[in-house]
């Protein structure tokens, strides 16, 4: 993203911010937009803009699920922001799903939270780097009073056995850079696990109880993932998978934490 916003003279003010928030969550929504840009309007006025900023190709509309759409840059806002006219096609199925929980998650929540930028993540945290960090799925969590630098891992489907072993294999990924290494010393690193269903989040919470971790979780449900991972799952017969496993419980980590 520029630092400053360079003057088309087919946007206002509002259409920045709506393509800067583009920019940090790979898509949006009308529901996500009314709530972060239209607050004092109905969503009528959200159809209005972006029908506007479709029209004069600065974004692509793509059918998301139930007659819902979702949006992406188009070719005029790519070329104005320097983005790779790749981020003007509609997404793939992981990725959207992906985005999508992540999205809603952060802006749809009763607790508004923030994606952190690649580069915002550099500036807040130096020695920050390496591989093996999904660098785009981190947010900083206040939530509980306490705050920490999270990571996000969105269940695409699987069991939760398979969503936790999942974490655990992140966990032992991030855990050998220094930086990350560090603020788990300090309890400031957490994770947050998004799902579909309340009843999910209970099964993947149990699940987590059978191990020692040494960092927190946030388990999450997002409705509107069920109804993508269906239609996902339904059309392409995508479905993350778990891996056979004898070993079901992975061995205590020295260090003691709590799961939340």
């Amino acid at each position: 993203m520029p630092k400053k916003r360079i003057k088309h003279p087919r946007l206002v003010d509002r259409d920045y911010e709506i393509l800067e928030h583009i920019a940090r969550y790979r898509l949006t929504t009308r529901e996500v937009l009314h709530r972060l840009f239209f607050t004092d309007s109905e969503v009528n006025a959200v159809t209005k803009v972006t029908s506007r900023l479709v029209e004069n190709r600065f974004l692509n509309r793509f059918d998301l699920h139930s007659g819902k759409s979702y949006f992406v840059f188009a070719p005029n806002s790519a070329r104005l922001l320097g983005i790779s006219l790749k981020k003007t096609n509609a997404l793939g199925p992981q990725a959207l799903v992906q985005n999508y929980g992540i999205l809603q998650f952060c802006c749809l929540s009763e607790h508004p939270r923030e994606r952190l930028l690649v580069q915002e993540l550099a500036q807040r945290f130096t020695d920050l780097r390496g591989k093996h960090l999904r660098a785009g799925s981190f947010y900083i969590d206040s939530q509980s009073g306490e705050t920490r630098l999270a990571s996000i891992r969105v269940d695409h489907g699987g069991p939760s056995a398979h969503v936790v072993r999942k974490c655990r294999g992140d966990l032992e990924s991030i855990v050998s850079n220094k930086a990350i290494a560090g603020l788990i010393n300090e309890q400031r690193f957490m994770f947050a696990i998004i799902t579909a269903n309340e009843q999910k989040v209970s099964d993947i919470q149990e699940a987590l109880k059978r191990q020692t971790w040494p960092v927190q979780f946030r388990v999450e449900a997002v409705p509107d993932l069920g109804p993508l991972l269906f239609m996902r799952n339904q059309f392409t017969g995508l479905e993350e998978s778990a891996t056979p496993d004898t070993q079901t419980e992975q061995p205590p980590s020295t260090i003691e934490g709590a799961s939340e």
